[in-house]
């Protein structure tokens, strides 16, 4: 069951990854034309702050699920790699405990964030884009990283 739940949660975490990568270019590629824009005719594109804290948002959260879930984090190998195989499996495990208590910390923290914003029905600044809109990408991208560090947990500390 866990073998299977594992499955479909790796292949949900690298659809996001793709869809954040896909959202991050075109984030890149909006900004190329705006400036190419404000060059050629002086004008801009309307709302692109906005609109590029946006993409920026969604697509990194996409992405950091991911990241959990290879294990792609940042650490210190050289020390790691050398350290006793039952001392790295043993930090594996301490590592996605810890990650899956900062990050239901920061969802939950956001999910406060969110609901205040939702409640006011506040909006950005220049284009008028609902701030939920912002606050969504964090609680999904959180939310599902939780999900990944319990595997990992259940798993007992995910590759070692």
């Amino acid at each position: 069951m866990l073998v299977r739940f594992e499955s479909l949660l790796h292949a949900f975490c690298r659809a996001c990854a793709w869809i954040g990568v896909a959202i991050l270019i075109a984030c890149a590629l909006l900004t190329v034309a705006d400036v190419v824009l404000r060059r050629v005719s002086g004008e801009a594109i309307p709302g692109m702050v906005d609109v590029t804290q946006l993409m920026v948002m969604t697509g990194v959260f996409l992405c950091i699920p991911y990241v959990f879930q290879q294990r792609a984090n940042v650490e210190v190998e050289l020390v790691h790699e050398r350290l006793p195989r039952a001392l790295q499996t043993s930090l594996s495990l301490l590592w996605s405990v810890v990650s899956a208590v900062f990050l239901v910390a920061i969802a939950w923290y956001v999910q406060i964030a969110a609901s205040q914003v939702l409640e006011y029905g506040d909006r950005s600044p220049t284009v008028a884009i609902p701030m939920i809109w912002y606050w969504a990408p964090i609680l999904f991208g959180t939310g599902v990283s939780t999900c990944v560090c319990l595997v990992q947990i259940a798993r007992g500390g995910g590759r070692a």
